[in-house]
């Protein structure tokens, strides 16, 4: 499967999901003038990758455990709603039997956003690993 490259913009996140690597990362500012234009290409392709994962799992073939890094500075209200769809996505991969960590990155001080993290985690009853950076 290709990589889902897209470089970050004053108001879009930098998005590195390359499945060679086993690691997914979005992080910076998402703040997208059409959000939705924005997000749907990136759940397809998250979509196809679980697909991929499935059949993969169904062959009996070797998955490599997958981290998957929210990273972000900012998010609005209206990115939340499609950040909650990657959750859960993300969550039907787990379900799948698929190893996969969520890591939600946040600055020590901003405990607002680690509670932002901490509603996504609890509405998609899907488990965050929490990690602090400065």
């Amino acid at each position: 499967m290709n990589p889902l490259i897209l470089q970050a913009s004053s108001s879009t996140p930098y998005i590195d999901f390359n499945p060679n690597e086993n690691r997914l990362t979005i992080s910076g500012y998402s703040r997208p003038e059409n959000v939705r234009d924005y997000y749907i290409p990136i759940l397809d392709w998250l979509e196809n990758y679980r697909n991929e994962l499935k059949d993969k799992k169904e062959k009996e073939e070797q998955i490599q455990p997958i981290e998957f890094d929210f990273k972000f500075v900012y998010f609005n209200s209206s990115s939340a709603k499609f950040l909650y769809d990657i959750i859960i996505l993300l969550n039907q991969i787990q379900k799948d039997g698929i190893p996969l960590t969520i890591n939600w990155y946040y600055d020590k001080d901003d405990s607002e956003f680690r509670e932002a993290g901490e509603d996504l985690s609890e509405l998609a009853q899907v488990t965050f690993n929490f990690v602090v950076y400065q």
